[in-house]
C-alpha cells in the first residue's frame, strides 16, 4: 500500500511537495519522475509489503521503456497473472505485483484492468501515445482524486496532495455540501471542491496529453452481475470455498500480517481460515477496548476466538485522551468534512499499531454482501412495512418526540415515500424525517442548497436496480454507495494516516460475483440476517459466535458534545461562517438534554473545522 500523485501542467509544480503531503501513506521510500518537455510529473510514496528491495520502488518502468507506473494497492492474483505473462514471453526483474501491472498493461492494454483481483489505484504513462491511464478498483477500496481545469490535470490518492500543487482554487461544491449534510459524506464523483472529483470505482481515465482532453470509461462495476441459479445447499458449499480461497489469496505478503478481530462472525471466519493457511508463523490478532466504550466491547469474545484458533492475541486498551486533539488530527487526514464518528476508534486503533504492523485483514463488506444489517430483515417484509407506513401521520402524533421509538419512525417515513428512489436514501440518513438540513443555514445558503438534488446518486442506482426485489435492491445500492463512499473512505484515511494497510477478504472478485448473483431469500430468512453465510460458516466459526448477539458499541460523540467537546463546539461554531440563531438553539437544546441534536451538530462541527482550516467560503 502506498500513495500516488502527479500532474500534467505547464506550470511550475513541485512534485516533491505533493509527495511530502502524503508521506504518511508510504514511509519507506519516496521517488518521482518529471518530464518537463510535456509537463508531466509522477510521485510515489512507498509502504513496502511485497518485494522489499529497492528494485520495486516506483515509478517503475516496463522493460520496453514504453510504460511507467505509479501504483497504490495490492493485486492478490498477481502470481497467476505473472505466470500467464511468462508463458507469453515476459521476463521479470522483481517479485512485486507492481511489475505485473506495468508488464500486464504492455501485453493486454486496458483489458488488464478487469483481470485484476485486488484493491488499487494506479496511473500508467504511455510514452509512445503520450497518454495517461488512471484506474481504480471495482469496489472503491483505494481512493483516487483528480483536478481538471483548462490545461491543468492533477491527481492523487488524497486531496491534500492536489492542494500541494498550489494551483487549485478552493471553491465550495454545494452538491458535496448538501450530500454531506444528508449522508455524512459526499457520493460518487462529488467532493467538497469544485473541479476536484473522485474517480468512481471500476472506472478508468484515458488522458490525451497532447490534446489536454480525457474520457472516463467503466471496466468492471458492481451492478452488472449475472444471476446464479444454484440450490441453497450448493450455494452454502460454494460460498465457503470461495471465501476460504479469498482469505488464502490475501495472505500473500513479505511482511507479517495481522487481523482486526472484532469478535463477530466476519472477522472470526477470517481468523479461522488465516490460521489454516498462513505461512508466516502464528497469526496475530488485535482487539480494542476504549476508555469511552463503557465496557461494551468485544474483548471477551475476541479472547475466546483467539484461544480457540491459537492466535498470538493482543488486546489494545486505548484512551481517547484529548478528544479534541484526536478530532483535529482525524479532520486533517480526511481532507473533507466526514460525519461518521466511527473513524475515531479506527484511527486510534491504527495509531497503536503504527511502526509495529503494516498489514491487517478486516471484515468490511460482509454485511453488504450477505445482508448483515437489521434493515435487510425489515425489507424482507417490504409489503407489510409499506402498508404500515400509511399509519405514519398518526404514529408521528401518538409517539412522544423524546421517545426512542420516535427515531424508529424514520424507517416508516422512508417506505412512505411516493418517489421510490428516495427510500434507501431516507433509510440511511441519520436526520429526522421532519428536518431538512438546508434549513439550518441562512436564507442565502438555504436557497442555493434547495436548487440541488441530494438524492441523485440514489436515484441513479434505483433506476438500475428497480427490477430487483427490495432486499437485493438494498444490497446492490449499499455495495455501490455505502461501501465506497462512506466505509472505505473511513477505512483508508483512518488507517493510512498511520501507515497501515487494511485488506478486506469479503471483497474478492469471484466471491462478490457469486454472492451478488444469488437470490435474496438465501441471504435473509424471515428476520434472520446472514442466513446463507451462517450456514456456510457452520463448523468453521464456533456456534457461540455464529449465533450469539454481537456487542458493538457506539462512539459517544453526542455525550462528548455535551461535555469534553462542549467549549470547542461553541467556540468553532459561534465564530464560523454558518452560525445563526437556529444553530445556537440546536446547541442549547443538546447541551441541556432537551433534544438529541448530536448527529447534525457533529456534522456541522466537522464542517466548520474544515472551513476554517482551508479558508473555503460557504456563501
Amino acid at each position: 500500500m502506498c500513495g500516488i500523485c502527479g500532474y500534467i501542467s505547464k506550470k511550475d509544480i513541485n512534485i516533491n511537495e505533493m509527495n511530502n503531503s502524503i508521506a504518511h501513506r508510504g514511509p519507506d521510500n519516496q521517488s518521482t519522475y518529471v518530464n518537463r518537455d510535456i509537463g508531466l510529473g509522477l510521485g510515489h510514496v512507498r509502504l513496502s509489503i511485497l518485494d522489499l528491495s529497492p528494485q520495486s520502488n516506483q515509478p517503475m518502468v516496463s522493460q520496453s521503456g514504453r510504460y511507467r507506473v505509479v501504483y497504490n494497492g495490492e493485486t492478490y492474483n498477481f502470481m497467476e497473472l505473472r505466470r500467464e505473462l511468462e508463458r507469453l514471453g515476459t521476463t521479470f526483474r522483481t517479485n512485486s505485483d507492481t511489475e505485473v501491472i506495468v508488464e500486464g498493461f504492455e501485453q493486454w492494454g486496458t483489458t488488464l484492468f478487469e483481470k485484476l483481483n485486488g484493491m488499487f489505484a494506479f496511473v500508467i504513462y504511455d510514452k509512445e501515445l503520450n497518454r495517461l491511464y488512471i484506474a481504480r478498483d471495482r469496489f472503491g477500496v483505494k481512493p483516487l482524486y483528480f483536478y481538471s481545469y483548462r490545461e491543468d490535470f492533477i491527481f492523487a490518492s488524497e486531496i491534500k496532495a492536489i492542494m500541494a500543487s498550489d494551483i487549485v482554487e478552493k471553491n465550495l461544491n454545494y452538491q458535496g455540501l448538501y450530500e454531506y449534510l444528508h449522508y455524512a459524506t459526499t457520493l460518487g464523483e462529488t467532493t467538497f471542491y469544485d473541479n476536484i472529483k473522485k474517480l468512481e470505482a471500476g472506472h478508468y481515465i484515458k488522458y490525451d496529453i497532447d490534446k489536454r482532453v480525457f474520457e472516463i470509461e467503466k471496466y468492471r462495476v458492481n451492478y452488472e452481475v449475472e444471476s446464479v441459479e444454484d440450490s441453497l445447499e450448493d450455494a452454502i458449499t460454494k460460498t465457503r470455498e470461495l471465501f476460504e480461497a479469498s482469505v488464502e489469496r490475501q495472505l500473500v505478503s513479505d511482511v507479517p500480517i495481522g487481523i482486526f478481530l472484532s469478535g463477530g462472525v466476519d472477522s472470526t471466519a477470517i481468523t479461522a481460515y488465516a490460521t489454516k493457511h498462513y505461512r508466516g508463523g502464528r497469526v496475530k490478532t488485535f482487539s480494542a477496548g476504549f476508555d469511552f466504550d463503557d465496557g461494551v466491547n468485544e474483548l471477551p469474545n475476541a479472547k475466546f476466538i483467539s484461544n480457540y484458533f491459537g492466535t498470538e492475541h493482543h488486546e489494545l486498551h486505548i484512551s481517547g485522551g484529548n478528544t479534541v486533539d484526536v478530532l483535529e488530527k482525524v479532520n486533517h487526514h480526511f481532507d473533507q468534512p466526514f460525519g461518521d464518528a466511527a473513524n475515531i476508534p479506527l484511527y486510534l486503533m491504527s495509531r497503536e499499531l503504527k511502526g509495529k504492523e503494516k498489514v491487517v485483514l478486516q471484515g468490511d463488506g460482509g454485511d453488504e454482501l450477505f445482508a448483515g444489517y437489521h434493515r435487510y430483515g425489515r425489507l424482507n417484509h417490504y409489503r407489510t412495512f409499506k402498508s404500515i407506513s400509511k399509519l405514519f401521520p398518526l404514529l408521528k402524533i401518538a409517539i412522544p418526540k423524546d421517545s426512542a421509538k420516535y427515531r424508529g419512525l424514520r424507517f416508516l417515513y422512508a417506505l412512505g415515500q411516493k418517489d421510490l428512489s428516495k427510500e434507501m436514501a431516507y433509510i440511511l440518513s441519520q436526520e429526522m424525517f421532519d428536518e431538512n438540513p438546508a434549513d439550518y443555514f441562512s436564507k442565502d445558503i438555504n436557497s442555493k442548497l434547495k436548487t440541488i438534488n441530494p438524492f441523485q446518486r440514489y436515484q441513479y442506482f434505483y433506476n438500475k436496480f428497480r427490477d430487483l426485489d427490495s432486499v437485493n435492491r438494498a444490497l446492490y445500492t449499499d455495495m455501490n454507495i455505502i461501501l465506497p463512499d462512506l466505509y472505505f473512505e473511513k477505512v483508508d484515511r483512518a488507517t493510512m494516516a498511520n501507515s497501515l494497510e487494511v485488506r478486506v477478504p469479503f471483497l474478492d472478485n469471484e466471491l462478490v460475483d457469486y454472492a451478488m448473483g444469488l437470490p435474496s431469500k438465501y441471504k435473509v430468512k424471515g428476520q434472520e440476517k446472514k442466513y446463507l453465510l451462517k450456514r456456510a460458516f457452520k463448523g468453521v466459526v464456533p456456534d457461540k459466535i455464529l449465533y450469539g448477539a454481537k456487542r458493538g458499541f457506539s462512539v459517544p460523540f453526542q455525550y462528548w458534545l455535551r461535555t469534553s467537546m462542549k467549549d470547542f463546539m461553541f467556540d468553532h461554531i459561534r465564530s464560523s461562517q454558518i452560525y445563526n440563531v437556529g444553530i445556537e438553539q440546536m446547541m442549547q437544546e443538546h447541551i441541556l438534554g432537551k433534544k438529541d441534536n448530536g448527529y447534525i451538530l457533529w456534522k456541522l462541527l466537522n464542517l466548520v473545522m474544515w472551513l476554517k482550516k482551508t479558508g473555503v467560503k460557504i456563501a
